[in-house]
């Protein structure tokens, strides 16, 4: 008699095959722990935005590293994983709480639904904060009622948002297209969006950057203008805002008698005295319009940030073992810590490094070395 084998069992057996590949090469990374900073911030991107392949994939090769490295290498990471269903849980009691409020809330004509994930500051790598972000009305009125519920739930425990890693479904409706436009945008493009609801600003001739900056808060140039440039220069279907450069054809002129100027396209870079306006003439045939902001190219001074994270950790690491090591040994030559300590490392440590660790931890009094043999060290409890 024959098994059948469907298309879901032969797609794990290549999962699992190609993890095992994976591991494999894992092996031979001396720097295992250089591997762990870009694996959790590249992780943690992709659960957040829910772009992750699959999910028990995800578990599966965490499970695997855990295995190969330890309990302490994936406890972060984890974390995560802890954090993202207790954020599904979180929300399903929070639906029951908000639908009480909901009434009140419809009231005012616009009905705002809101999802959050709530993360362990510990576990997830460091983003952008903007505290100067201005909020509108109804996101403000969903966030008070998530505070509420959460303080009331969990005493205790404090809530700091985290607003660069938020997105919102904004519908737009524009004078050339029959039915309203879903516009998928993050929270940042959100503000800027909101900016021209009503008006291209008070003189109609649109907006400056330091205007918008104003207007939204967002008080992180170089992020502004990243996101002006997804809204009025991305590809063909996203462009709803429009960019005019200040010395273009289309720029508004001081009076008549000024020279007129050569017709140049736009620049893709944003000018402190470039206007924009609403894009009156947006037209696309999806009703969904997911518009994705230009993200800022990894430089080589931010891989060297991580790599400098990363050294600093190992500073602790080296630390840790020979104090270990010391406190169960009590007394022992420099030969043989430095050979226990080796052992215990988990990333490739130089000789040198080792001895200016141990250097610190004799000035810190946590060992020293014994009178009339300078070779050897002795553990302070």
């Amino acid at each position: 008699s024959t098994v059948p084998v469907t298309k879901g069992a032969l797609a794990g057996d290549a999962n699992e095959a190609f993890q095992s590949e994976v591991l494999s090469l894992f092996r031979h990374n001396q720097s295992k722990d250089v591997f762990e900073a870009f694996f959790k911030r590249d992780l943690a991107k992709r659960l957040l935005t829910g772009r992750s392949v699959s999910y028990d994939m995800e578990r599966s090769f965490l499970s695997k590293l855990k295995a190969e490295c330890g309990t302490a290498y994936t406890s972060k990471m984890e974390g995560m994983f802890k954090d993202m269903e207790m954020s599904r849980d979180i929300m399903s009691s929070y639906a029951a709480y908000a639908s009480g409020a909901t009434n009140a809330a419809s009231t005012s004509g616009k009905v705002v639904d809101m999802e959050v994930q709530v993360l362990t500051t510990g576990y997830w790598p460091v983003y952008p904060k903007y505290p100067n972000i201005i909020l509108p009305s109804e996101l403000l009125l969903q966030r008070e009622r998530f505070e509420s519920y959460y303080n009331e739930k969990y005493q205790g425990r404090r809530i700091a948002w985290q607003y660069s890693l938020g997105h919102c479904i904004v519908k737009a409706s524009f004078p050339k297209e029959k039915a309203p436009k879903e516009l998928n945008v993050n929270v940042c493009q959100t503000l800027v969006l909101l900016c021209f609801q009503y008006e291209d600003g008070s003189d109609g001739r649109g907006l400056k950057l330091d205007d918008i900056m104003k207007k939204t808060g967002i008080d992180d140039r170089g992020e502004l203008e990243r996101v002006l440039q997804s809204l009025s220069l991305g590809r063909d279907g996203t462009r709803v805002l429009k960019k005019i450069d200040y010395d273009s054809d289309d720029a508004p002129v001081a009076n008549a008698s000024d020279s007129p100027k050569k017709k140049q396209k736009i620049r893709r870079n944003i000018g402190e005295h470039d206007r924009f306006l609403f894009n009156s003439s947006f037209t696309n045939n999806q009703r969904r319009i997911r518009i994705t902001n230009i993200t800022m190219k990894e430089t080589v001074k931010e891989r060297a940030k991580t790599h400098e994270a990363v050294s600093s950790d190992r500073l602790y690491l080296i630390d840790a073992a020979v104090v270990r090591i010391m406190k169960a040994r009590k007394t022992l030559d420099h030969r043989a810590l430095m050979g226990e300590v080796m052992t215990q490392l988990k990333f490739p440590a130089s000789s040198s490094d080792i001895k200016k660790r141990i250097e610190t931890l004799i000035e810190r009094e946590y060992m020293e070395r014994i009178e009339g043999d300078r070779s050897k060290y002795k553990y302070l409890a």
